[in-house]
């Protein structure tokens, strides 16, 4: 027996329906500071965000009129044009506060540095409406069909986190092609032509809202596309339109670098907790702290220098990859970056699982925020572009020179 889903209901007054100019923020330092002054009020909506399965609008529109969503839009389309560090920290504040807040603020903005490399007109669509959401899907099902001045795509779209709040959605989709194989395309659907299946209901990030989408017979016009090895490349229009460098780099670089970010929020407000919990427990004697107190300390410190190394690694692929043109990386630091988020997503994974075991039972409790960081901390890192296993493989066989890169890179892939 076929089992029915229900369709995500509309809002009354949709967040992108607002008419506030979102804030333009011109450094870092202030960057960061504004997710941390509104980050409690995420952490006090925490629970009602699990509840909803999706976040607030009240959350949305304090995300947008806070320029924190601009970070890597372009100056053009009046965002801040800011560094990939920036949003690292500010997700990770945000993230810190509410897990499902900080998955989604994530998303929404990476992806704005990704649709700053579509054709001119469609940046020119997308933003026309400066408060503009953009969801997405990268596993679907259904093939896309070109016709004349475009594609039509009938198929679904899985885990679209922030999806009830955007008036857009992004899709990468392989399409066929005579004689060759098939080409990955970033596809710009508007939400008139996408319907919203609620089918979100998981053990952790609740609040995020990753639904399945349903498109009919959708047209998408050339325009609205985007190849994804240009986006690899750094030769897409938008390279060529914007002049800052983050624009002409190698999305497979520093695109998947906030991924992490939301692991290492959560990770830390998980270390924070425990610690408040631990200090009145702690008892001097003469000889010092007692042996399994000893113990306990040994496993929180663990934690904490695990968390400072993770982001160490997320920090420094940002500040070297943002910044370097996607002709002057080669194939293997490619792998290495991918690699490396992994690398950061599960050590903030095994740092919270590190505590949790000594948590007590206390902690089981649903109204313990613990148990909350606890499945979100889990949850953020089965991401299938942080599963470790994959990624160092991968990276494994292309450093020991057991698989060649693909022929669109193997001209730059000059060093190790």
């Amino acid at each position: 027996m076929t089992q029915t889903v229900p369709t995500a209901q509309p809002f009354d007054e949709p967040a992108v329906a607002t008419r506030t100019t979102p804030a333009v923020l011109v450094s870092y330092e202030e960057a960061v500071e504004r997710a941390r002054a509104i980050a409690p009020a995420f952490k006090e909506r925490a629970t009602q965000t699990e509840q909803l399965r999706r976040l607030p609008t009240e959350s949305v529109r304090e995300l947008l009129a806070s320029g924190l969503l601009g970070l890597l839009t372009p100056r053009r389309f009046g965002g801040s044009e800011l560094n990939l560090e920036s949003v690292i920290d500010a997700v990770g504040e945000v993230s810190a506060a509410c897990g499902s807040t900080g998955w989604v603020y994530m998303l929404w903005t990476a992806h704005m540095w990704l649709l700053a490399l579509w054709p001119e007109a469609a940046q020119e669509e997308f933003w026309s409406n400066p408060n503009s959401l953009a969801s997405s899907v990268v596993n679907t099902t259904g093939t896309p069909e070109r016709v004349e001045g475009g594609f039509r795509w009938t198929g679904r779209g899985f885990f679209s986190s922030g999806v009830d709040h955007c008036n857009w959605l992004t899709a990468a989709l392989n399409v066929p092609r005579d004689n060759a194989p098939p080409e990955r395309l970033w596809m710009l659907i508007p939400r008139e032509d996408f319907e919203i299946l609620d089918d979100w209901h998981t053990v952790g990030l609740k609040g995020t809202g990753s639904k399945t989408i349903v498109i009919d017979d959708a047209f998408i016009p050339n325009y609205r596309t985007l190849r994804q090895v240009d986006a690899d490349e750094g030769t897409s229009e938008g390279a060529r339109i914007h002049h800052n460098p983050q624009y002409c780099v190698s999305s497979s670089t520093i695109f998947g670098v906030p991924v992490a970010a939301p692991s290492i929020g959560i990770a830390r407000a998980f270390v924070r907790a425990y610690e408040e919990r631990l200090r009145p427990k702690l008892n001097m004697t003469d000889a010092g702290l007692a042996m399994d107190q000893g113990a306990t300390v040994v496993r929180y410190t663990t934690a904490s220098t695990q968390l400072d190394a993770a982001r160490a690694l997320l920090m420094e692929n940002a500040r070297r990859f943002s910044r370097t043109r996607a002709d002057q990386v080669s194939f293997v630091d490619r792998t290495r970056c991918r690699r490396d988020h992994a690398f950061a997503a599960q050590m903030a994974r095994k740092s919270v699982n590190l505590l949790w075991e000594e948590a007590g039972g206390s902690s089981l409790y649903e109204s313990a925020e613990l148990q909350r960081l606890w499945r979100d901390a889990n949850a953020a890192a089965a991401h299938h572009g942080l599963d470790w296993d994959w990624q160092a493989i991968t990276w494994g066989k292309i450093a020991l020179g057991l698989t060649r890169p693909p022929d669109t890179v193997r001209a730059s892939d000059s060093t190790r």
